[in-house]
């Protein structure tokens, strides 16, 4: 009889690299797997099942009454953790995913993140079947870089993690240092299953530098990315280097970065792309000699970050230049990648920079492409399918 596993999570799944790549191994592991998660996707879906739910319609002109009450309410639950149940279950996107989830069962549930937790309890319960808990990221403070999030939302956070990790089957996360945060802050038996962000095998060829060497920094534009000072940063870049920006952000947050390379003495020396699908990330990224990821270590969320774009920068056969957080910096010195940038600001990503001649920028690219042969997902599923192969097995 073929195993089914219901994956949920709050991202369009054809454009979720994480979830889309879990669902691939499962599926090819001889899993029925079947995705819940929102609409929108850009990419092209995955062979498997994929449910989008409907988003519900918005608040309305009491909106911000509303978000005013569900805060404060999240608050709360900092003193008073049972809250965050009723909080939870009040929002009508989380009733959504539930009912669509509830017609598919399956026998094992897979909660991506935080905040489909509750949802996956739920339905494990429903089904008398066992649940997994994926944490992408260190929920608690995932929203470090706001104090008002730490203070108004990050207790509602931490209630709804609490509630429901220890009774989870399995729990798997990121990274050694995430997991060792976990097992820590919630007493687990077991240490998480670290499953790394690693990508499928994809290596490009070589491509060794030419006149410009081009820095690229590929994900997600947000204002914690520390992109700002990443362009604030290219007029101290001797001038043979080039900076090319490409990735999906907020409207708000590209035309700000985009006026403050305009504005900038090095405006021509940056560039912006659009985003590309996560099947092209790595082939796109070729073209470039230097990836970059400047992120400010100013919490254990960004301390322990080990993110997608380390692992694509290595498919692609670049260079790196990479924030001082402990799962980079380490796989960097061990496979001598190229610099870390030793402070968020524009002296120290110059610096960094800096420190890359064309030769330099050559031998780390072929370092990347000897490493990128161990460190990539054929490589890593496993440590997923086994974990998922135990729990079925009541292991």
């Amino acid at each position: 009889m073929i195993r089914r596993i219901c994956l949920l999570s709050f991202s369009p799944i054809p454009d979720d690299a994480r979830v889309r790549r879990h669902g691939d191994a499962l599926a090819a592991a001889g899993y029925q797997v079947t995705a819940i998660g929102l609409p929108g996707g850009r990419a092209t879906p995955p062979a498997w099942a994929v449910h989008d739910i409907t988003l519900p319609p918005p608040e309305g002109r009491l909106r911000p009454l509303y978000r005013a009450l569900r805060l404060g309410a999240m608050a709360a639950c900092r003193v008073v953790p049972a809250l965050s149940r009723q909080i939870y279950w009040r929002q009508t996107l989380h009733q959504a995913m539930y009912r669509v989830a509830s017609i598919r069962p399956a026998d094992l549930v897979i909660a991506n993140d935080w905040l489909t937790l509750p949802i996956a309890a739920r339905l494990a319960a429903d089904w008398k079947v066992p649940y997994v808990y994926d944490s992408h990221e260190f929920a608690i403070e995932e929203g470090a870089d706001r104090p008002g999030w730490m203070m108004l939302v990050s207790p509602y956070v931490s209630a709804i993690e609490a509630r429901h990790i220890a009774r989870a089957d399995a729990v798997v996360t990121v990274g050694d240092g995430i997991a060792d945060l976990l097992q820590r802050n919630h007493c687990l038996k077991e240490r998480p299953t670290v499953v790394r962000n690693t990508v499928p095998r994809a290596l490009q060829p070589f491509r060794p530098c030419g006149t410009t060497i081009e820095v690229l920094y590929q994900g997600l534009l947000r204002d914690d990315r520390g992109l700002t000072a990443l362009i604030d940063s290219v007029p101290l870049w001797r001038q043979e280097f080039s900076l090319r920006i490409r990735g999906p952000g907020d409207a708000t947050v590209l035309h700000a970065l985009k006026a403050r390379a305009a504005a900038s003495a090095a405006g021509p020396r940056i560039h912006f792309d659009p985003p590309v699908s996560p099947l092209e990330m790595v082939a796109a990224a070729n073209s470039s000699d230097i990836g970059i990821h400047p992120i400010p270590t100013t919490s254990n969320q960004t301390r322990f970050c080990l993110p997608n774009k380390f692992f694509e920068y290595l498919q692609a056969g670049l260079a790196l230049c990479v924030t001082d957080s402990a799962e980079m910096s380490t796989l960097l010195h061990r496979h001598d990648l190229g610099a870390v940038i030793a402070a968020s600001t524009p002296d120290a990503i110059a610096a960094a920079v800096n420190s890359f001649d064309r030769n330099r920028v050559d031998a780390c690219k072929k370092n990347a492409l000897a490493a990128a042969e161990s460190l990539c997902w054929e490589s890593e599923q496993v440590r997923l399918t086994d974990a998922v192969d135990r729990v079925l097995k009541g292991e």
